[in-house]
C-alpha cells in the first residue's frame, strides 16, 4: 500500500523539515510505502536562496550578503542535503500540474505544519485541503494546523464542502479541533507534532559528529526584535552566567550574542540543541526538540498563533514554562530554572503513544 503524504517540506525551515522528514519516517515504520508530494515551484526555489533580486534596499542588501557569505551559502547546500534526503515523488513545480494530473496513491495524507493556515483566506486551489482528488479517494489529515486559534465564520460552508469526504481528520491543536467541529461538525482529534513520533535516539542519529559549540551553552532559536524576546534573552544569560548561542531562518539577528551560528543545517540544529546546557525559544519546534532531548527550557507566547504552543505545553504537563513576564527568570531557585523530566514521563509517553496509534490505526 502506498501514501503519499502532502505537505510543507521544501522551505529552508528547520520546523517544516523536521515535521516532513518525521512524518515520512513514521509511517515507513509501520510498514507502508511513503513519499513525499514534492511540490516545490521556482519561486520557492528562488525564494530558499534569497535569489529574489530586489532593488530596495533592504532587500538588495540582504540578497548581496546572501550571495557573499561562505556561511550561508553553506547553510543552503545543507538544506538541499537534506531536503534532497527525504524520499520524494517526481517534481511537481506549479499546483497546476496536480490539479491537471493528480498523483496516484492507495492513501492521501495531509499535515503537518500550517497547511490549513486561513489567514489570507482559500486560495483560488485549495491544494492543501486535496480538492483535486475525486470524492473516492481515501483522504487523512494528520497533525494538520490552521496556525491561529480562531477563524472568521465566513470560511464555514467551504470548510464543511472541502473536509467533509476525509476519512479521518486529526489536527496539532485543541482550537483546531473547535474549529472543525464549529464549521463541519467533525470530530477530529487532537494529536502531536510529527517530530514526536521519533525518538530521541532516532533524532540523534542523524548527527554523531562532535558538539559544534565547545562548553556550556544557551541555545536561542526564533524571535522577533520585541522588548519581551530580548528580556528573555538577556535574563537567561544573566541568570545562567552562559553564553548564548543563535540560531535563525534568517541572515540576521536583531540583538547582540556571543555566537549566531549562521551556517547552520537541519543536522547542525539537532547537534546544537542536543549538547546545549539549557535552550530558549519563541518558535513551537524549538520547544518541541527541547522536549525531545530533555532540555530545561522557558518560551515567549506568540502575540497571534499561541495556540500550537499551548496546546502541546498543556499536554506534557508544562505549561509554565511559556513566560509572560521574562524577568521572571531571574528570582527563580535552581529548581524552578530546570525541568524534572522523570515527573513528566508518563504525560509526555501518553499523549505520543496516543497519536502513534491513531495514526496506526487510520491508515490500517
Amino acid at each position: 500500500m502506498k501514501i503519499g503524504i502532502y505537505t510543507i517540506h521544501s522551505h529552508y525551515n528547520y520546523g517544516a523539515m523536521f515535521q516532513a522528514y518525521a512524518t515520512q519516517k513514521a509511517i515507513e515504520k509501520l510498514g507502508f510505502e511513503v513519499e513525499l508530494v514534492n511540490l516545490y515551484t521556482k519561486k520557492k526555489e528562488l525564494e530558499n536562496e534569497n535569489n529574489v533580486f530586489s532593488t530596495k534596499p533592504k532587500k538588495f542588501l540582504s540578497y548581496l550578503y546572501s550571495k557573499l557569505s561562505p556561511k550561508v551559502q553553506l547553510k543552503y547546500l545543507r538544506f538541499r542535503k537534506f531536503h534532497q534526503s527525504m524520499i520524494l515523488s517526481n517534481r511537481y513545480y506549479t499546483v497546476d500540474e496536480i490539479y491537471r494530473n493528480p498523483p496516484q496513491y492507495d492513501i492521501h495524507l495531509v499535515g503537518s505544519d500550517q497547511v490549513w493556515n486561513l489567514e489570507n483566506g482559500f486560495s483560488a486551489q485549495p491544494y492543501y485541503f486535496l480538492s483535486f482528488l475525486n470524492p473516492n479517494a481515501i483522504k487523512i489529515a494528520f497533525a494538520s494546523s490552521f496556525g491561529v486559534s480562531e477563524i472568521s465564520n465566513i470560511y464555514d460552508g467551504q470548510l464543511n464542502q472541502l473536509l467533509s469526504n476525509f476519512k479521518a481528520i486529526a489536527v496539532r491543536e485543541d482550537e483546531g479541533v473547535e474549529i472543525i467541529r464549529k464549521a463541519t461538525g467533525i470530530a477530529a482529534k487532537q494529536v502531536m507534532d510529527p517530530t514526536f513520533l521519533l525518538s530521541q535516539k532516532e533524532w540523534s542519529s542523524l548527527d554523531i559528529s562532535k558538539p559544534i559549540v565547545d562548553g556550556d551553552y544557551i541555545f536561542c532559536y526564533g524571535f522577533d526584535d520585541s522588548d519581551n524576546s530580548k528580556e528573555m534573552i538577556e535574563s537567561i544569560r544573566e541568570k545562567l552566567k552562559l553564553p548564548i548561542v543563535i540560531v535563525s531562518v534568517s541572515l540576521f539577528f536583531p540583538f547582540k550574542v556571543d555566537k549566531f551560528i549562521k551556517e547552520a543545517g537541519p543536522v547542525e540544529f539537532i547537534n546544537l540543541v542536543r549538547n546545549a546546557k539549557f535552550i530558549c525559544s519563541s518558535s513551537y519546534h524549538g520547544i518541541a526538540f527541547a522536549i525531545h532531548f530533555k532540555k530545561s527550557f522557558f518560551s515567549t507566547k506568540h502575540p497571534t498563533r499561541n495556540s500550537r504552543m499551548r496546546t502541546m505545553l498543556d499536554k506534557v504537563n508544562l505549561i509554565h514554562r511559556q513566560l509572560d513576564n521574562p524577568k521572571d527568570i531571574l528570582d527563580m531557585t535552581d529548581e524552578q530554572l530546570m525541568i524534572n523530566y522523570k515527573e513528566l514521563e508518563n504525560e509526555i509517553k501518553t499523549a505520543i503513544g496516543e497519536s502513534k496509534l491513531w495514526l496506526k490505526n487510520n491508515l490500517n
